[in-house]
């Protein structure tokens, strides 16, 4: 047999090819810090000629080129190289070696990288956003009276992983991406230039952040001292809300104009019953425009108490009732199981409101959303008078239009009521869509008439 000749003339050692150093001592690899707001000192500011660089591989590079604004793992050539310094700012570079913009990079994530600026070089500091948050403040100021709504809706506004909601005085920054956790400095600096805020808050608690970018979660007070509730006003009405333990940043501004539509109905359907509540945003805008009887049903304690709170403060009190009850449960309890037809309807409502979390996080969490929205149809419908409205809301991107409207299709067929579909909806426009990412219109809403 015939021996191995080796390029330098002798055979490696193996013994080196069997070592595991971590056998003889445990290797500690550094944990890179992140700079928030509240450190008593600041990170270095961005350099865009010392940035680590993104390398694209060639199917990617198109699609960042027409305005993709995600980079996916699949996409970047040199990832073992960005690990130790993720998540940074980085800059991507094409196969030709060009620069094309500037990027949020997160190595853990499975969205890698978040386009924040299609132009090379630009150095991404407190004037960057400062500069893109008074253009979404003039179009916002355009759209409503009043400092109440979202001022940064992500990739829709150029500044992906990140959202803004004003109200009046206080502002809620909440990082859905990890690569924005290194900025968080530049960007509280400019919103206190163009908002001059009394109270800055930070939220870190998405549900997509975990799930998404494997990120830890948290809330804190970034600028000035959160004393309590806060007050908001919309479409006339005065809703109290809690920034820092409330659902999302507080509020959900993305059904504005929903209430609104729901309001047109009020003189209409004196009798109201708005499930998964909340504070109490649907019910509360129907009592304020001629509901006389509103019942709100909610899971969580502290925010059926703020709607009771707001309630009085809009004079509402005899008209708006609360009941903390899981919502399946509640309306089971009224209405009967699926397919219980037998079942005495003892309480019936002119108008029946569904707006439930989140159902679907994920495409495999779709086929249980979609049965849930069958079950909860079902019951609601049973309990809707004849006539009535019916009210169904999904912020459930991956919970299409044409899949919601076949479960709740077929719920109504289940509950025996024949319906008309009076209108469609989506988020309002303070929570504007990118033109290339479906994923920024999540918001589905369709409004019924039963017979």
């Amino acid at each position: 047999m015939a021996a191995r000749v080796f390029p330098s003339g002798r055979a490696p050692c193996t013994w080196l090819r069997r070592w595991n150093p971590e056998q003889m001592f445990r290797i500690s690899r550094p944990v890179r810090k992140v700079w928030t707001p509240s450190a008593g000192y600041r990170p270095r500011g961005d350099n865009p000629h010392k940035r680590p660089v993104l390398r694209l591989r060639d199917g990617a590079e198109q699609r960042v080129r027409d305005g993709y604004p995600w980079i996916f793992p699949r996409d970047v050539r040199n990832q073992k190289d960005l690990e130790s310094v993720s998540p940074c700012l980085v800059n991507v570079e094409t196969s030709s070696g060009y620069i094309v913009g500037a990027a949020l990079y997160n190595a853990r994530a499975s969205i890698a990288a978040r386009v924040v600026s299609a132009e090379a070089f630009v150095p991404v500091n407190a004037t960057f956003f400062a500069e893109r948050l008074r253009a979404c403040l003039a179009y916002r100021e355009q759209l409503y009276p009043e400092p109440f709504y979202r001022l940064v809706h992500g990739e829709a506004d150029g500044l992906p992983g990140i959202a803004i909601d004003r109200y009046g005085d206080h502002v809620v920054i909440q990082a859905t991406a990890a690569g924005v956790d290194a900025l968080l400095w530049p960007i509280t600096d400019a919103v206190e230039e163009v908002l001059k805020p009394k109270v800055v808050i930070l939220r870190q608690d998405a549900p997509g952040r975990k799930r998404v970018e494997r990120a830890p979660v948290s809330r804190e007070v970034l600028r000035g001292q959160y004393t309590g509730p806060t007050e908001l006003r919309e479409n006339g009405v005065t809703f109290v809300v809690d920034l820092l333990k409330g659902q999302k940043t507080g509020w959900y501004y993305d059904l504005r104009e929903q209430r609104k539509e729901l309001a047109t109905l009020a003189m209409q359907t004196p009798r109201v019953l708005d499930l998964y509540s909340y504070v109490g945003g649907f019910g509360m805008t129907c009592a304020q425009y001629g509901a006389e009887e509103v019942m709100c049903v909610d899971s969580s304690e502290p925010a059926l108490e703020l709607c009771l709170r707001a309630a009085a403060m809009n004079s509402l009190s005899g008209r708006v009732r609360t009941t903390r009850s899981d919502v399946v449960t509640f309306l089971e309890e009224l209405a009967g199981p699926k397919g219980v037809q037998d079942k005495e309807v003892v309480s019936t409502y002119d108008l029946v409101i569904l707006d439930p979390p989140n159902l679907g996080m994920d495409r495999g969490q779709v086929p249980g959303a979609l049965r849930l929205y069958e079950r909860l149809t079902c019951a609601a419908a049973r309990i809707c008078a004849r006539p009535g409205f019916l009210f169904v809301a999904s912020c459930t991107y991956h919970v299409g239009h044409h899949d919601m409207m076949g479960a709740v299709a077929r719920g109504l067929r289940w509950a025996g009521r024949s319906a008309r579909l009076v209108s469609t909806g989506g988020q309002g426009p303070d929570h504007p869509g990118h033109p290339m990412l479906p994923e920024t219109r999540y918001l589905n809403t369709l409004l019924f008439h039963l017979e």
